[in-house]
């Protein structure tokens, strides 16, 4: 197995719509067997703008924190008048994006979370996306941050 092979690689392109404060354009990222994993998803109100992961036979993907930046959030609340943000998670076997963390300013009182625990081993497709409760009107883009390691496979 090459190492282009056995690394994993994550796409988010956000569609184009009106008031959108994030870019267009496709962010990708790879990252091999050893690494760590972190990537900035852009947050919008559409689970259509999800992130998709794609993990090659041999290797795993280890999700294991979340956060958000304190002022981001901030300022994200007090222009857009959203309460917060859901890291939602779905894959090949079921596609339908379930939430795995949430940030709500009312409710919350860490702006991260720990011990995620999602593990995935390849080959697999799934996808990430960091949804907001209401759609963003105006003002400031808003990055959910995840963090994690790629390793060997069990299988």
């Amino acid at each position: 197995m090459t190492m282009s092979a056995a690394a994993i690689t994550i796409r988010q392109q956000i569609s184009p719509r009106p008031g959108n404060p994030h870019a267009t354009d496709a962010r990708s990222l790879s990252y091999t067997q050893g690494s760590l994993f972190s990537f900035s998803l852009h947050a919008t109100a559409y689970e259509s703008d999800a992130a998709t992961i794609r993990i090659p036979a041999g290797v795993k993907l280890h999700l294991h924190s979340v956060s958000v930046d304190l002022k981001e959030m901030a300022e994200f609340i007090k222009t857009s008048g959203a309460r917060g943000v859901s890291l939602k998670f779905s894959s090949e076997e079921n596609g339908m994006m379930m939430g795995i963390w949430t940030y709500d300013k009312e409710r919350s009182g860490d702006v991260w979370e720990t011990g995620l625990g999602v593990e995935v081993e390849g080959p697999r497709t799934i996808r990430l996306a960091a949804v907001t409760d209401r759609g963003i009107k105006h003002g400031s883009a808003l990055n959910v941050y995840v963090f994690g390691s790629v390793r060997k496979g069990d299988l």
